[in-house]
């Protein structure tokens, strides 16, 4: 009776996780082989100044996809077998055409007189391709906190332009606000909106280097499916108006700035107007090249199934003197797959290499819209439907305000989105191996920082391949020339990048490939 009864307490416990799965010594020896010593000095190469911020197609950039190409090569991973009559340069490089679009193409005329990009305006998407001349506008001005669809509700807009004035800072984001009128002003069918706000000064501050970076695209009109791209011109320009600008176009409709604000207190005040308003749009417009690299470690008897490491190796690039280099973002992600890589390529050349095969991909263009991975998910080199999971490290190398004084965490998004059993893998991996703390809080489906759409695991679940991003979350230095490697925490680096590893080695020798019994979750 007492051997039964401990029987069930054992099954139970296991059940509800308390109790590790067998620990397997071949996964761990390999494991060991990541250490804070090898991330570290990977990255105080790449994220160091010598490599200019590793910008999308610029000469960092460059350096950067060289120095991986020479590790892979340095681990023993040969060349991506066929890989020249699958696009693949240099054994390892997968190449793809940006189109690049530099902002300032736009230029507001009011009356004659021209008001520039950053000299007087400017707009965070450039979405005008022609001239536009404007003969009918609306003035709004509204009680802070009013919804802006409410204030819009039943107009037409349909070739207007719209200018909002906020009467003062509401305490909410400027951007979001901004956002609200700019669907309402959509609704409403407006072609411009020109958006006055108090802080105008601070916001042009703050995105200065990203105001005055070039957008991109991947470069052609049609994917590899033949499906049209997204357009990136759309029916509304926004455009954020300063004093001067904003005061000329409200001389137009007879009101000042002052008698504006006072009158709408309590209620919104509308004013159409017949402006002298002309919006020229000239395209700046190049093409340059970027590269994803590719290691392929070839598995054994389920080679012709693959898992996806991928880490974004790209950064945003220089501000005059001053380099971005992107330590955590995303250099972390980038040390702690090439660290796994050389792991799965020792246990490989020992004779304990996966049964599947795994891909360790550092994709680029990541911090232009994810297009090196859209690329990859256009033309991918090995089926998607034999691709069992896409596990996406980006940014993993600090703590968050939220976890300040916590224990060892990571952020998990996606697990469970599309597949339960990549979820429970994950968790059985950390059970057993890491122990950290797994924080779910950016995985909730009304997450408003839709961070699961924001890194290069999104192009692989849209396209039906189940995936992690895993992330430590955001802190004063991101996207800030102060992500340096002095700020990177090293062992909880190595105990991240711990659980990415075992995590893929368990989806890499289970005998079935995972599930996707959720496959809507990936949209």
């Amino acid at each position: 009776m007492k051997g039964r009864f401990g029987t069930l307490i054992v099954v139970l416990l296991v059940v509800l996780g308390e109790v590790p799965a067998q620990v397997d010594s071949t996964a761990l020896r390999y494991a060991s082989t990541i250490t804070t010593a090898d991330l570290m000095r990977h990255l105080g190469i790449l994220a160091s100044d010598a490599y200019e911020g590793r910008e999308a197609g610029q000469r960092g950039q460059k350096m950067a996809a060289e120095y991986l190409r020479e590790q892979f090569q340095a681990f023993g991973i040969p060349e991506v077998p066929g890989g020249a009559e699958r696009g693949i340069t240099q054994g390892y490089f997968q190449p793809f055409v940006l189109e690049v679009r530099r902002p300032g193409g736009i230029v507001v005329k009011v009356s004659g007189k021209p008001y520039r990009y950053l000299e007087g305006m400017f707009y965070f998407n450039e979405r005008l391709e022609q001239d536009l001349r404007v003969e009918q506008a609306l003035v709004v001005c509204a009680p802070a906190g009013m919804r802006p669809d409410t204030v819009l509700r039943g107009r037409d807009l349909k070739g207007m332009a719209l200018l909002v004035v906020e009467r003062a800072p509401t305490g909410t984001s400027p951007l979001s606000t901004m956002s609200a009128w700019t669907t309402a002003a959509e609704q409403a069918g407006a072609a411009v909106l020109f958006y006055a706000t108090p802080t105008y000064g601070e916001l042009r501050s703050t995105y200065q280097h990203h105001l005055s970076s070039a957008r991109m695209r991947l470069a052609g009109d049609r994917d590899a499916r033949g499906a049209k791209r997204p357009e990136r011109a759309g029916a509304l320009q926004v455009i954020l108006a300063g004093p001067d600008l904003r005061d000329a176009l409200l001389a137009g409709a007879g009101w000042t700035q002052a008698r504006l604000v006072k009158r709408a207190r309590k209620r919104p005040v509308t004013v159409p107007f017949a402006p002298d308003l002309v919006l020229s749009a000239t395209p700046l417009r190049s093409e340059l090249i970027s590269e994803n690299v590719l290691a392929y470690v070839e598995g054994g008897d389920l080679k012709d199934e693959l898992v996806v490491v991928t880490a974004h190796y790209d950064h945003i690039g220089k501000d005059g003197s001053e380099v971005y280099n992107g330590a955590d973002d995303d250099g972390s992600g980038t040390v702690a797959l090439l660290e796994m890589a050389e792991a799965f390529a020792r246990a490989k050349a020992d004779g304990q290499g996966p049964r599947r095969s795994v891909l360790f991909m550092p994709v680029s263009a990541e911090e232009k819209g994810l297009l090196g991975s859209q690329y990859y998910s256009e033309h991918p080199v090995f089926p998607l439907d034999r691709t069992v999971a896409d596990l996406n490290i980006d940014m993993i190398g600090r703590r968050d305000s939220a976890h300040a004084t916590s224990a060892p965490y990571v952020y998990v998004i996606g697990s469970d989105r599309m597949s339960t059993e990549l979820h429970a893998l994950n968790e059985q991996a950390n059970r057993t191996y890491t122990g950290l703390e797994l924080d779910y809080t950016f995985n909730a489906p009304d997450d408003p920082n839709k961070y699961y759409y924001r890194s290069d695991h999104y192009n692989f679940t849209r396209n039906g391949v189940p995936a992690i991003f895993y992330f430590s979350g955001v802190h004063e230095d991101y996207h800030g020339p102060g992500d340096e490697v002095d700020k990177i925490l090293p062992d909880l680096l190595e105990q991240r990048t711990r659980l990415v590893f075992h995590t893929a080695w368990l989806l890499a020798n289970r005998p079935e490939r995972i599930v996707v019994d959720r496959p809507e979750g990936g949209k």
